[in-house]
C-alpha cells in the first residue's frame, strides 16, 4: 500500500509540473543570456551546444532539462536573476 501511495504521489507531481510548463504560449520578457550571448524574449525549447553557463533576465524561473529537445526530467531551475550551468546533455526550457 506504501508503494502505491508513493508512485501515485510522484506521478501527481510530475502531471502538475508538466501541467504548469505547458500553459503558456507567450514569450519571456527580458533576456536569457547563454555563454554570454544575450536571447531576447526567449520562449520555448532552446538548445545549446556543450556545457552553458545562464544568466536568467526574465520575469520567470526557467528549467533545465535533462534530454535534447527539452525532453527528460527537469534537472534544474534558474530563477529571475540567477545564472547557473547547465549540463552538455541538457536543454533550456522557458515557459
Amino acid at each position: 500500500m506504501r508503494r502505491l501511495t508513493t508512485t501515485l504521489g510522484t506521478l501527481a507531481a510530475a502531471a502538475t509540473l508538466f501541467l504548469g510548463i505547458g500553459g503558456s504560449a507567450y514569450a519571456s520578457s527580458g533576456e536569457l543570456v547563454i555563454n554570454g550571448s544575450p536571447i531576447h524574449e526567449p520562449a520555448g525549447c532552446i538548445t545549446h551546444n556543450g556545457p552553458a553557463a545562464v544568466a536568467n533576465h526574465t520575469g520567470n524561473p526557467v528549467f533545465i532539462t535533462g534530454g535534447r529537445w527539452c525532453t527528460g526530467p527537469i534537472v534544474g531551475v534558474i530563477h529571475p536573476g540567477d545564472t547557473r550551468f547547465a549540463p552538455f546533455t541538457s536543454n533550456i526550457y522557458v515557459p
